[in-house]
């Protein structure tokens, strides 16, 4: 049998080809490779497409920013209230300090310039709208960024309702040194002013009583875009295309979710099906609770089995999803809070069934709006509460209920996101689910595809096609199917697959199987597993505790959020560990006083998980920015030790609360550790499952009853295997995996290749015995027993490929904008020009410090670097002053050197170029060596002049011999430097960077020059992505 095995990894695919018969137990390796390709984000781990709509986004608020202040500049200027821009006049209005001039406004007559004035600058500083969370309907939950935020918008409205004066009053009363910008405020706070300036200065000028001038002026200063999302987002029903989903917050919704349950609910290991009555005393309570535990189950079961004279066996039933460990059933949340609204009479109410299906669709339409087919948009806070209660009139007039019963109907809300199946295919399931049919059965056993035929005439069904090869993305379904995934580095890595799949096709023909490796944390030993399932069940129990105490509190839907704030507020002993502050319950989940902090910055390590989180006083957390706890205080030697023994204090004692000892000591981590993020095991699994389903595309599509041709293999399980077989010293003498070199991909995924189903079962017997310390020590013989001598020959023949990336896209230049001063300077490497920028204290470096242009500034900002440590990065606020009565210096001038050559001339000054795309080389009729270092920037404009991008004929007459562009490969045959080596880049001086084909840590990274390669007998191959290489004939 042929089979086929991979490897998938976020930027690697290792790929293995054997012959095996698992019943002879002999096998063969055909081949074995891999495939690298650069990861679809930034080394910070930034998708690119985000990074480029995070750009799209700014470069879209400038402009819109402009074209406001643009707009009511001209509106103003029409009626006299500004000077025209670019008269000098304008110029001494802008002069004039704008708070002194909206705090005079409120007593006295300004001049039609100053009102002007006033005006302009409340645009300039219109504060924060947004959508008021503490009132939105969906109870969209707060990070910790934004509670501090709106908690320092609402201590300035306090604080201006206690001075009873407007903003701009308040803030004119700041002295010279005092900050005036970074201020958070509400929108409302600037709307209340700017209608009390103008009514102030009505009186004194005519053109302010005009009305319609007033509602123009306002709507240009105050007009807010809305907050929408794309319907395109949400998927399709895949039983009725076309029909709108269903939201989880629907009656409906809950009660698919309520019966899904019910219906795998079974008494005992066995599982045996709940009789009818069993299934009815349950479903009687459980419909009217947004859940139920076990004990409230068997409380359900109770009276049936009294009265069938069985008294007391419910309190010896154990049911199969309770010893799977889920917590109890889920209800209907929906049914529960309308059966709160009406009480006693809910249950004989005659509109029942009316006001189930009506009351999340009416309310949904109160706080949204749908622009077209395309947009959903989310109301403002005022848009929401009057049409909520203009529902309440429609709740009484078209189900007869009272006014509170109203009230309480047009409060409720409901839990948000949206089901994977429309309403009408829910409809058309119910019958069958409240008559106990398994919901997974009803959509995908072969016995109900007859029903399933008959009911969904339109749905996605098998359709018999037949693949020879994986479709290209050059066909419109391929393309709009890869638009569905939404996952920037699934999308690379399918596209890479496919070129690997179909290359290995053409030279074997297609397989009679194909296993793929996904990364998922099991296959372990026994103890491995009972210690890991204690974890769990321990964390659990901390989360229902965390919901019981919230709900005393006041919180009684806690969010995601809200729990692991809770567990961290225990954990630390409601302390906070950079102060030894007491965190009270008000000031962590009321006043926002303390944040949800990363130990490690989130951007360097890449963790979310709730190990890197911590509680922190959040004027502290500001402080702390993207450091370590380390970095941060290192240099404060009494508040390190006083941290240090705090956290010593709050190290959780054996089986008790308290954080963990990993987690302390992540803290105390002087550098983060060199290992993979923990995204690319995550990530890694999501690919090898989609792969799974993009690989099934070979086989005919005849629906469930289909034979198994891809397998998905457990990465813990191949762990273990390649141990076992001998395979890890393969690439190391030690005897454990490396991951310095890339083909350890491809014994990957040769142990993938030989794990077949008995193979896991053979592992679990394994461990069985492992663990038994009365059998004997067992073994694991490999599928053939040449395979380890079988497979360190095969891995001799590998030959990595490399993505080449001569694409024309990415950023063309850096983002720092660099002014021109004019001066040359000229140095033995050459002439360089000096430019200028402004940087913030916390972003130049120590050898940056003498490169601040005023000697002035210059000298404080060095003595108050040298007083912190001398590391501006771990340098802290109070920022240093030229003078008691100076403002602060956050930013710097500082200048730079470069030659004028490696400059991009921007719209306003200049860039560095950043990337470059390819060097070029050529030899001259005497036999020199020149090359041309060609900059994204230059290619760029290549592609505009539509000019070739790579110039095979240059002006002088010079040979070319070849092009070098990053992922090219050079095979070198001379000294000890051969074999095949990759281009990384070309730097400007015509240094060309290269690394070892295999070399995965970057440790045989070369520069040397295009004329040393050429001596040394360089020239240019194509690898193709299975690893065949030809010349390149460039």
């Amino acid at each position: 049998m042929r089979v086929l095995g991979f490897d998938i990894g976020t930027t690697s695919i290792g790929f293995a080809v054997i012959d095996h018969l698992p019943e002879t137990e002999q096998g063969r390796i055909l081949r074995l490779g891999v495939r690298v390709f650069p990861e679809a984000r930034d080394p910070e781990g930034t998708p690119f497409n985000q990074t480029r709509r995070q750009k799209r986004m700014a470069r879209r608020q400038l402009r819109r920013r402009r074209q406001r202040r643009r707009a009511l500049n001209e509106a103003l200027g029409s009626a006299g209230l500004l000077p025209r821009y670019g008269h000098p006049e304008w110029s001494a209005t802008m002069a004039a300090d704008p708070y002194l001039l909206r705090k005079r406004g409120l007593s006295e007559a300004l001049s039609p310039h100053e009102v002007g004035r006033a005006i302009y600058h409340l645009a300039k500083h219109r504060h924060f709208s947004g959508r008021e969370l503490e009132e939105d309907v969906d109870q969209a939950e707060e990070d910790s960024d934004e509670k501090a935020a709106k908690s320092d918008r609402d201590e300035t409205t306090r604080a201006l309702r206690d001075a009873g004066t407007t903003l701009g009053a308040w803030l004119s009363l700041r002295g010279p040194q005092e900050r005036k910008r970074g201020l958070h405020a509400h929108r409302s706070d600037v709307v209340n002013e700017f209608e009390a300036l103008w009514e102030a200065q009505a009186p004194h000028h005519a053109i302010l009583r005009d009305t319609s001038f007033k509602a123009a002026i306002q709507d240009t200063v105050f007009a807010q875009r809305p907050v929408f999302w794309r319907k395109n987002t949400l998927g399709e029903c895949r039983f009725m295309p076309g029909e709108d989903l269903c939201p989880k917050g629907a009656w409906l919704s809950q009660q698919r979710r309520m019966l899904e349950k019910l219906n795998n609910l079974g008494v005992g290991g066995n599982a045996r099906p709940l009789d009818e009555d069993e299934r009815a005393a349950i479903m009687d309570r459980l419909q009217t609770q947004a859940s139920m535990t076990w004990a409230g189950v068997r409380a359900a079961l109770k009276p049936l089995y009294k009265a069938r004279g069985e008294a007391g066996v419910e309190k010896r039933l154990k049911f199969n999803l309770e010893i799977g460990g889920d917590r109890g059933l889920l209800g209907n949340t929906v049914e529960a809070k309308l059966a709160r609204v009406f009480g006693g009479d809910w249950a004989d109410h005659p509109h029942k069934q009316a006001i189930r299906d009506a009351v999340h669709r009416r309310l949904w339409a109160a706080d949204y709006g749908e622009i077209g087919d395309q947009r959903v948009i989310i109301l403002s806070a005022p848009e929401r509460r009057q049409r909520r209660a203009e529902a309440v009139s429609t709740f009484i007039a078209d189900f007869a209920i009272t006014q509170e019963q109203a009230k309480q109907l047009s409060e409720m809300t409901f839990p948000t996101g949206w089901e994977p199946f429309s309403v009408k295919a829910l409809e058309a399931f119910m019958p069958h689910l409240k008559a106990g049919v398994r919901f997974g059965v009803l959509v995908n056993a072969p016995e109900w595809e007859e029903w399933r035929n008959s009911t969904f005439p339109d749905r996605d069904r098998p359709t018999g096609e037949v693949l020879d090869r994986l479709p290209s993305p050059a066909v419109r379904e391929e393309r709009e199917r890869i638009a569905k995934l939404r996952n920037p580095t699934v999308v690379r890595t399918q596209n890479e697959l496919r070129k690997v799949v179909n290359n290995l096709i053409g030279l074997y023909g297609k397989p009679d199987m194909i296993r793929v490796e996904v990364a998922r944390d099991v296959g372990k030993s026994k103890r491995e597993r009972e210690e890991t399932e204690a974890a769990r069940r321990k964390q659990e129990k901390r989360r229902r505790d965390a919901v019981k105490d919230l709900g005393e509190n006041g919180i009684h839907e806690p969010s995601r959020r809200d729990i692991e704030r809770w567990l961290l507020w225990k954990e630390s002993r409601e302390r906070c560990p950079y102060t030894g502050d007491q965190i009270g319950f008000d000031a962590l989940f009321r006043e926002g006083r303390f944040d949800v902090e990363h130990i490690w910055p989130r951007w360097r390590s890449f963790d979310d998980s709730f190990r890197n989180k911590t509680l922190c006083r959040r004027d502290v957390n500001l402080e702390k920015g993207d450091r370590t706890p380390f970095e941060y205080l290192a240099h404060d030697p009494d508040r390190w030790d006083a941290v240090k023994r705090r956290l010593q204090e709050m190290i959780a004692a054996k089986g008790g609360n308290g954080m963990s000892a990993g987690k302390v000591k992540r803290f105390l981590a002087e550098c983060l550790p060199d290992e993979f993020a923990s995204r690319q095991l995550n990530d890694t699994g999501y690919a090898a499952r989609q792969a799974v389903a993009f690989l099934k595309r070979l086989w005919p599509d005849v629906g469930p009853e289909a034979p198994v041709h891809v397998q998905a293999v457990t990465g813990r399980v191949t762990a273990r295997l390649r141990e076992l077989w001998g395979l890890n010293n393969i690439l190391a003498d030690n005897g454990e995996k490396t991951r310095a070199d890339h083909r350890h991909h491809a014994i990957d995924a040769l142990t993938v290749a030989c794990t077949h189903p008995g193979m896991t079962n053979r592992l679990s017997r394994y461990w069985q015995a492992k663990d038994d310390p009365r059998a004997a020590e067992p073994s694991l013989p490999p599928p053939w027993t040449t395979i380890r001598a079988d497979a360190e020959k095969a891995v001799t023949n590998i030959v990595v490929s490399h993505r080449v990336r001569k694409k024309v896209s990415g950023p063309l230049h850096k983002d720092t904008v660099y002014g021109d001063t004019g001066n040359d300077v000229s140095t033995k490497s050459g002439t360089y020009r000096e430019f200028v920028t402004r940087k913030r204290l916390e972003s130049i470096s120590k050898t940056e410090l003498g490169c601040i242009c005023d000697s002035r500034v210059r000298e404080v900002v060095t003595g108050w670097v040298n007083e912190r440590g001398g590391d501006p990065k771990r340098a802290f606020p109070p920022y240093p002053r030229l003078g008691d009565d100076k403002p602060e210096i956050r930013k710097v001038r500082l200048w730079t050197r470069q030659q004028v050559r490696l400059m991009a001339p921007v719209s306003t000054g200049y860039a560095d170029l950043g990337a470059n795309h390819h060097i070029a080389i050529y030899r001259t009729a005497a036999g020199r060596v020149v090359f041309d270092v060609v900059s994204l920037f230059e290619a760029a404009r290549r592609v505009a002049r539509r000019e070739p991008i790579v110039r095979r004929a240059p002006e002088d007459g010079a040979a070319f011999v070849m092009s070098l562009a990053p992922g090219d490969a050079l095979q070198l045959t001379e000294g000890n430097k051969a074999g095949c080596w990759i281009v990384q880049g070309a730097w400007s001086n015509g240094q060309i960077v290269v690394e070892n084909a295999n070399d995965a840590a970057h440790a045989t990274t070369n520069r040397p020059n295009a004329a040393s390669l050429l001596a040394r007998g360089a020239r240019k191959v194509a690898v193709d992505p299975i690893g065949r290489v030809r010349p390149a004939n460039d």
